[in-house]
């Protein structure tokens, strides 16, 4: 298995590299590759139920040779003995939380208002408009959330969604919309509407739930690490040794290693269909803007004035003004240092990148630039009640802002008590 991801890896690769490259002009993929692809990802599943069986086998044992050979000791260690009670115990527990990720855990839905199809017509219609010219079925439901994402996926547990689809959902962040064209709305649509169309969506619930319970299983296992605060011990020295930590980890590097490189290629694939509809300037200044508004929501809005605002007991009431207002507050350096952070020279993109790197896909976007009428209207334009939903938003937010900081302020108690 991990040969063919290998080999497949090195293929897709090359033909991303010609392309990125402007070596060739088409990004063309074999059918026979990207079925043999689809079919190495349909087989992780069924390899790693056999390494978590395996894994529990050898946790066993090891448990049961550690514990023959502890007590055949002149003088019994009692925290080698509390050290493979640790390991044995915690997985199995790992091993269960694994099963409830994959086959009992939903997806969990943010928080949202929900844009009914006779609400906001102009947005619905440009959202019709551009599925008819891409030709892809419409979308379901569109949602505002507070919850920093836009994009698209579909609405069923994992298992229903990869065999017979789901309603399309289309999340909007507000602030993500900051700023943004009509024009460039259409290229992000258009983008978006390609990944339901090549059936990325359906593959998506599939490594999501998948990639998911890999992580929320991995970090249950007994590992020194999270107990930075405990001495190197007999118990850290066994948790160490725990078989089971080091096959689920080794499976969690082969499953990115193949699973993102494959969501890469969807990617790159949405970015040249996009382009073709709308010209490589929309495109890369959708992507700019974007990463430009989550960064000044992340890094200035909520570790520099939110902290100051909680502080005189006053909360978000607009998103979209509130937005307004950090650019406004932010300096010349810190935008030019946000714009040097999302042109970040890297030319190779990480094991854990479902994404091209920002830098490689505004370089291909330079090719796709074309004469086209644009339409300079401001996305917002498209909201005909925006300031309601702004506020319907912001109190969202404020609901689960609150909700975090209750939450934090019970564990600092604890930790205290």
């Amino acid at each position: 298995m991990l040969l063919v991801g290998i080999i497949l890896n090195g293929k897709f690769k090359k033909i991303l590299k010609t392309f990125i490259d402007g070596e060739k002009e088409v990004l063309s993929f074999s059918k026979g590759s990207t079925r043999t692809f689809w079919v190495l990802l349909i087989t992780l599943l069924p390899f790693l139920l056999y390494l978590f069986v395996f894994s529990l086998f050898a946790v066993i044992e090891f448990v049961i040779y550690g514990y023959t050979a502890i007590t055949s000791l002149p003088r019994i260690p009692i925290a080698a003995l509390i050290g493979l009670a640790i390991v044995g115990i915690w997985t199995v527990i790992g091993i269960l939380i694994w099963i409830y990720y994959l086959f009992f855990s939903s997806r969990k839905e943010p928080l949202w208002i929900v844009l009914k199809w006779n609400e906001e017509k102009k947005l619905w219609n440009l959202v019709n408009e551009v599925s008819k010219e891409i030709q892809a079925k419409p979308i379901d439901k569109i949602i505002i959330t507070p919850n920093p994402n836009m994009g698209v996926y579909l609405e069923w547990r994992f298992i229903r969604t990869m065999f017979w689809g789901g309603k399309r959902i289309l999340q909007i962040w507000l602030p993500s919309l900051h700023n943004l064209t009509i024009d460039e709305l259409k290229a992000i649509l258009a983008h978006e509407y390609w990944h339901f169309s090549n059936k990325d969506t359906q593959w998506l619930s599939f490594t999501y739930v998948m990639g998911n319970s890999l992580i929320s299983a991995k970090n249950s296992m007994p590992w020194p690490s999270q107990h930075k605060d405990w001495e190197w011990s007999l118990v850290t020295l066994i948790m160490a040794l725990n078989p089971a930590y080091w096959i689920l980890s080794l499976y969690v590097r082969l499953y990115f290693f193949i699973t993102n490189w494959f969501s890469r290629i969807g990617e790159v694939k949405s970015d040249v269909s996009a382009m073709q509809l709308y010209g490589g300037k929309a495109f890369r200044d959708w992507l700019l803007k974007i990463s430009m508004n989550d960064l000044i929501f992340s890094e200035v809005i909520e570790k520099t004035i939110l902290p100051d605002i909680l502080e005189k007991w006053k909360i978000i009431s607009n998103f979209s003004l509130f937005m307004d207002f950090s650019y406004k507050k932010t300096d010349k350096e810190t935008i030019s240092s946000f714009e040097n952070l999302i042109m970040d020279t890297k030319n190779i993109s990480d094991t854990y990148d479902s994404h091209p790197s920002t830098n490689i896909r505004v370089e291909y976007s330079k090719r796709f630039d074309k004469k086209l009428s644009q339409d300079k209207t401001l996305a917002k334009e498209l909201f005909s009640k925006r300031d309601k939903i702004n506020e319907k938003v912001a109190e969202l937010y404020n609901q689960r802002l609150i909700s975090n900081l209750q939450a934090l302020a019970k564990e600092e108690s604890t930790k205290t008590e």
